[in-house]
C-alpha cells in the first residue's frame, strides 16, 4: 500500500509540473505527392531532446514548454525545414507543414529508417504481404479499448472468441487446437487439466502485436488446427518514461461481501509464502495412510471463511524505454515494465445436476438444486525487460524477458439439495477454499542477420519455466436436516478416505523447456529484359525442443475412526467447522483422524523431444505469388506414472509426421489479392490428457480422468479467400475454408459413472468443419458532409461453421454424428470508433458466438452446452498534454454466462424445454485509468 501512494504522490506532483507546458500538434504533409500525409517524419524542438515522429496519418503531438521555438521538421530524402511556433501553458497549437525533396537524388540515398509495426496500417500491410490467411492486432488498436490483458484484446480478431477469460478459440475449435508462439518460440502450455495457453497472463502494456496465422506453412510449428498464434512483446525503440495508475468497480461485487479463508502475508504479490504449504517432514503412515495428530496440527485450521470486503480493483504500471548510442551506426534499445492489478469477483451461481432420461419422461428429475456464492481475490505482478542491439543497418540481436507472478484465492460456498442421495429434507453446505499460484518466466535470444541483399539469417534460443501451485485446497461439506428440531448443522464424515468429504488436497507442477532455431533465407533476384519480375525466395531450417514436467498431488481426509462410539462421533460433526479441525479435536485417541488417500496415478513425470526440419520456396510467377514447401516433425512424447495395482504406466510415443503445404496468391489489381492454401497439421495430446490421473473438479463436482489410450490427430486444411485493401488501412476480406480430422481429440467427454458423471477426453474417429469468414475494416473519412460521421471507422468480422465429428462404431452409448465439441457455429465481432483532432477517441465493441457443446453426453447423461451471449463493452479516451484518461465500461449488458443440457436431445438448446445446469452473471465493470508520459 506504501509503494502505491508513492506512486500516485509522484504521478500528479509530476502532473503538477506539467501544467507548465503546451501542445504543438498538426500533420505534415509530402508537398511532391499533392500533400498527402508523410509518415515517419521527424519532427524536434530546436535545441531540446523534445522530438517524436509522425504516425501513419502524418500526424504528431508534442509537449513543449511555454515560450518561443522553433521546430525542426525532416525526412530522410527531403529538405529539413525549421518553422518558428510561440507556445502558450495549458494552451493547444496547430502546425501544420509540407516537405518537399531536396537536390539529392533519391535513387542514390539508402533509406535507414524503421517502418514501425505495431499500428494498425502496418498490420494491415504485413498481413497483405503474408504467404498464408492471417488476421492481426496491433498495440495502437488495443490502446484503443479497455484490454487489461492479451487474453482481452485477441477477441477482437476474426473469428476468434475467449473461453473463461483465458483461452483462445479461433473458428470455433476448442483452445486445444491452437499454438502459441511468443517471440518466435514455442510458448508452454500453462494449465494443469489443459493444453492451452492462458492469455490473460500477459497484459497488454506488454505487447508489440499479435497476428494469428489460420492456414499452415512449413516455416511454422505444424501442431495446431484453428490456428498459430503469434505474440511479439514490446520492440519500442522511442525513449519514454510513463506511469500509469487504474480503478475498477464491478457490480455485485465492489464494496460487497467477501468470503475467504485466512491467507499468507505475502498474498499481495501473487505466492504464498509458508502459511498454506505442507509442512517440511510431513508424512503419513506408508502401512495405513493415517497421519499422527501431532503432524496433522501442523497444518492451519483455516476452513471457515470470514467476512472481509471486496475493495475497487486496483493497479498500476510503470514504463522506461531508453535508447543507448554506441556509435554512430551502432544503438542498444532498452525497454522495461511493471505492472501490478489486484481485482475482485463475486458470482451467485446456480448448479444444478439431472438424473437420467426415464421411459416416457420428457425431462430427467432433478439431481442437485445448489446456489453456490464464489468470492475470489486475483493478483498478478509482471515484469518485463527487453533489450534490442542494433548493429548499423544489418544485424539485430533481441533479448526479451517475460515474468508473470499470479495468485488466486477462491472460495466457494455451495448451498441447496441433493434430491437424489439425501432427498429434500437435508439442506447441503458445502465449503470449498482454494488458493492457486502460478509463476511463469518466458526468455528468448534472437538473432537477425541481413548479408548484402538476398542473404538473410534469423536464429532463436528460448527457455521457459513455469510452477503451477495448489497448496491447500480445504473442502467440508455439512447438511442440516430440516425434519429435526433447530435443525442441528452436521459435518459429512466418511468411514475412508476420498476427494470429497472435509480433507486437504495439494498439487505442484514444475516444467521447464528449453529451444532453438535457426532460419536461412536466399533470394534469387530476377530480371526480363530489364524489368524485375520478382525474386525466388528460398528458405530452410530447423526447430528443437525439449520439455520437462514433474507433476505430484496429495490428498487428505479427515475421519473417524469405526473404534470411536457413536456418542462420541455425533459430538464430533456437530462441532463448527472453525473448531472441527483444530488440535482440541484432532487427536488419536478420541478425535478427527486424517488419513492419506495419494494414489500412485496421483503423481507422474513426463518430458517431450521434438525436432523439426523445413524446406521452403516462394515463385513470384507473373500475377501469381506461389509458396510450396514441406515440414518434417519428430516427436517423442513420455509419460511415467504407476497404478493402484502396483504396474507401471510407461508411454513412449515416437510418431514422425511429414507436413506439405502450398500457399498461392494472385494479384487481382494492386489493391486485391485471392489466396488458396492447403496444409497438413498435426495435433498431439498433451501430458495431463495422457496421464490416469483423476482430478475433482468441484465446480461440476465431477471427476476428471487422462486417457493413457490418445492418440495423435491429423488434420488437412483447405482456405479460400479474397482480400481487398480500398486505402491505407482499410481491408475487405472474404474467405472459406475447410479442415478434415482424423481422430480428432475432444475434451470432457462425459461417461457414466453409477448415478454420476464423469469427464475424460477420448479420439474420435474422424470430423470435419467449414465454414465463412468476413472481415471488413473501414473508415469513414470522406464519405459523409458531417463532421461527426467523418471521424468514424467500423470494423467488422463474422464467421459462420458447421462441423460434424463421427465417432464410429466403437462408443455405442453414443450418437454416432454432432457437432465437434467446443465448436461454435458463429462468431461475430464488431467496432465502432470514434477520434477527433483534439485526442479524443470512444469506442464500441460488440462480440458474439453461437451454442456450442460443453461436454459429450451419451445415452445416460445429455450433452451440456455453453449458450451464447451478447457483450458490449465500452471505452472513452481523452489525452491531455501528457496525461490520458481512458474511462471503461466493461461487459455493458452483463448478460448470463449459461450452461444447459440438451434434456431432448434435439441438439438444439431451448430455455422452455431444457435444463439449466449451471448459470450467473459477473457484472457489469467500471474502469478509469491515468496515464503520465514524462
Amino acid at each position: 500500500m506504501n509503494l502505491k501512494l508513492l506512486l500516485l504522490t509522484l504521478f500528479f506532483t509530476a502532473l503538477g509540473f506539467s501544467q507548465q507546458n503546451g501542445t504543438v500538434t498538426g500533420t505534415i504533409a509530402d508537398k511532391d505527392m499533392a500533400n498527402a500525409p508523410l509518415p515517419f517524419a521527424t519532427v524536434t524542438v530546436k535545441g531540446t531532446s523534445i522530438t517524436t515522429n509522425t504516425d501513419e496519418n502524418g500526424v504528431y503531438t508534442l509537449s513543449v514548454p511555454a515560450g518561443n521555438h522553433r521546430l525542426v521538421i525532416s525526412f530522410l530524402g527531403y529538405s529539413t525545414d525549421e518553422v518558428p511556433v510561440t507556445v502558450q501553458a495549458n494552451e493547444t497549437v496547430t502546425v501544420n507543414h509540407s516537405l518537399g525533396s531536396d537536390s539529392v537524388k533519391l535513387e542514390e540515398v539508402v533509406l535507414t529508417t524503421t517502418r514501425k509495426k505495431n499500428t494498425e496500417t502496418a498490420l494491415l500491410l504485413e498481413m497483405r504481404e503474408a504467404k498464408q490467411v492471417v488476421s492481426a492486432i496491433s498495440a495502437e488498436q488495443i490502446s484503443k479499448s479497455t484490454d487489461g490483458n492479451a487474453a482481452e484484446a485477441v477477441q477482437r480478431v476474426p473469428g476468434v472468441t475467449i473461453v473463461d477469460g483465458r483461452f483462445v478459440m479461433i473458428r470455433g475449435l476448442s483452445e486445444r487446437y491452437n499454438n502459441v508462439l511468443l517471440n518466435n518460440s514455442i510458448a508452454p502450455s500453462t494449465e494443469v487439466d489443459k493444453r492451452t495457453f492462458s492469455f490473460d497472463l500477459i497484459p497488454t502494456s506488454s505487447l508489440d502485436k499479435m497476428v494469428i496465422y489460420k492456414t499452415g506453412s512449413a516455416d511454422k510449428p505444424g501442431d495446431f488446427a484453428g490456428g498459430i498464434i503469434t505474440v511479439t512483446t514490446s520492440e519500442s525503440t522511442a525513449e519514454f518514461t510513463k506511469a500509469e495508475v487504474g480503478f475498477g468497480y464491478r457490480s455485485g461485487t465492489t464494496f460487497e461481501d467477501q468470503y475467504r479463508t485466512e491467507g499468507s502475508d505475502t498474498d499481495w504479490l501473487g505466492f504464498d509464502k509458508s502459511y498454506r504449504p505442507l509442512p517440511d517432514g510431513f508424512s503419513s503412515n506408508p502401512a495405513t495412510g493415517d497421519v499422527s495428530a501431532s503432524q496433522a496440527n501442523r497444518l492451519p485450521n483455516n476452513f471457515e471463511p470470514t467476512r472481509k470486503t471486496a475493495f475497487f480493483d486496483n493497479g498500476f504500471g510503470f514504463g522506461l524505454g531508453r535508447r543507448i548510442r554506441l556509435s554512430d551506426n551502432n544503438s542498444l534499445f532498452t525497454i522495461n515494465t511493471i505492472s501490478y492489478s489486484n481485482s475482485y469477483q463475486n458470482l451467485d451461481r446456480v448448479f444444478r445436476r439431472y438424473t437420467t432420461l426415464n421411459p416416457g419422461e420428457e425431462r430427467p428429475p432433478l439431481r442437485d438444486d445448489f446456489n453456490d456464492n464464489v468470492y475470489s481475490n486475483t493478483v498478478r505482478l509482471n515484469l518485463l525487460s527487453n533489450w534490442i542491439l542494433s548493429l548499423g543497418s544489418n544485424t539485430k540481436i533481441r533479448f526479451k524477458n517475460l515474468f508473470n507472478q499470479q495468485g488466486n484465492d477462491e472460495t466457494l460456498i455451495r448451498q441447496g439439495y441433493n434430491l437424489l442421495q439425501r432427498g429434500p429434507d437435508d439442506f447441503i453446505r458445502n465449503y470449498y477454499s482454494f488458493y492457486q499460484s502460478r509463476f511463469i518466466y518466458t526468455g528468448q535470444l534472437e538473432g537477425e542477420h541481413n548479408f548484402a541483399t538476398n542473404k538473410k539469417l534469423d536464429w532463436v534460443v528460448g527457455y521457459n519455466t513455469i510452477n503451477d501451485d495448489t497448496p491447500d485446497f480445504r473442502r467440508v461439506r455439512t447438511f442440516q436436516r430440516l425434519t429435526e428440531p433447530n435443525a442441528p448443522i452436521r459435518i459429512f464424515d466418511s468411514p475412508s478416505t476420498n476427494p470429497f468429504e472435509a480433507g486437504r488436497f495439494y498439487g505442484e507442477l514444475d516444467e521447464y523447456s528449453i529451444n532453438n532455431g535457426v532460419s536461412f533465407t536466399y533470394d534469387i533476384e530476377r530480371e526480363k529484359e530489364g524489368e524485375d519480375i520478382g525474386n525466388i525466395s528460398l528458405k530452410g531450417g530447423y526447430y528443437a525442443s525439449y520439455r520437462e514436467r514433474d507433476f505430484s498431488a496429495k490428498y487428505f481426509t479427515y475421519t473417524i475412526p469405526v473404534t470411536i462410539g457413536e456418542e462420541r462421533r455425533q459430538e464430533l460433526v456437530l462441532l463448527p467447522i472453525s473448531e472441527a479441525f483444530s488440535s482440541t479435536y484432532v487427536n488419536d485417541v478420541d478425535g478427527w483422524l486424517l488419513s492419506e488417500g495419494t494414489r500412485p496415478t496421483d503423481s507422474y513425470k513426463a518430458d517431450n523431444t521434438y525436432l523439426a526440419g523445413y524446406a521452403q520456396a516462394t515463385i513470384p510467377l507473373y500475377k501469381f505469388d506461389i509458396t510450396a514447401g514441406v515440414r518434417v516433425e519428430h516427436n517423442v512424447q513420455t509419460l511415467d506414472t504407476s497404478l493402484d495395482n502396483g504396474n507401471n504406466v510407461n508411454i513412449n510415443n515416437p510418431i514422425t509426421s511429414v507436413l506439405p503445404s502450398f500457399n498461392i496468391g494472385y494479384n487481382l489489381s494492386e489493391r486485391s489479392i485471392a489466396r488458396v492454401s492447403y496444409s497438413r497439421t498435426v495435433n498431439r495430446p498433451e501430458f495431463r490428457e495422457l496421464a490416469p490421473f483423476v482430478f475433482y473438479d468441484y465446480v461440476f463436482d465431477a471427476p476428471i480422468s487422462g486417457n493413457p489410450d490418445l492418440d495423435v490427430a491429423t488434420i488437412d486444411n483447405i482456405d479460400l479467400r479474397y482480400e481487398f485493401y480500398p486505402t491505407q488501412g482499410e481491408l475487405i476480406s472474404l474467405g472459406t475454408f475447410f479442415k478434415r480430422f482424423d481422430k480428432p481429440i475432444e475434451l470432457n467427454a462425459i461417461i457414466a459413472g453409477g448415478d454420476s458423471q464423469q469427464f475424460k477426453y477420448a479420439n474420435a474417429k474422424d470430423a470435419t468443419n467449414y465454414g465463412l469468414e468476413l472481415e471488413i475494416k473501414k473508415s469513414f473519412r470522406g464519405l459523409f458532409d458531417n463532421i461527426f460521421f467523418d471521424r468514424l471507422s467500423a470494423n467488422i468480422n463474422a464467421s459462420y461453421i458447421i462441423s460434424e465429428v463421427d465417432l464410429g462404431t466403437g462408443p455405442l452409448a453414443q450418437d454416432r454424428t454432432r457437432a465437434l465439441q467446443g465448436q461454435s457455429p458463429y462468431i461475430i465481432n464488431a467496432a465502432l470508433g470514434y477520434t477527433d483532432d483534439k485526442n479524443l477517441s470512444v469506442n464500441v465493441v460488440y462480440n458474439r458466438f453461437g451454442d456450442r457443446i460443453f461436454s459429450v453426453g451419451d445415452n445416460n447423461f445429455p450433452s451440456w452446452y455453453e449458450l451464447s451471449r451478447d457483450n458490449i463493452d465500452l471505452t472513452v479516451s481523452k489525452k491531455i498534454y501528457n496525461t490520458t484518461f481512458k474511462l471503461g465500461i466493461q461487459d455493458i449488458l452483463n448478460a448470463k454466462y449459461r450452461i444447459y443440457e440438451d434434456s431432448n436431445r434435439d441438439e438444439k438448446i431451448r430455455e422452455e424445454d431444457d435444463n439449466v445446469v449451471n448459470s450467473f452473471r459477473r457484472g457489469t465493470r467500471f474502469t478509469l485509468s491515468i496515464g503520465y508520459n514524462f
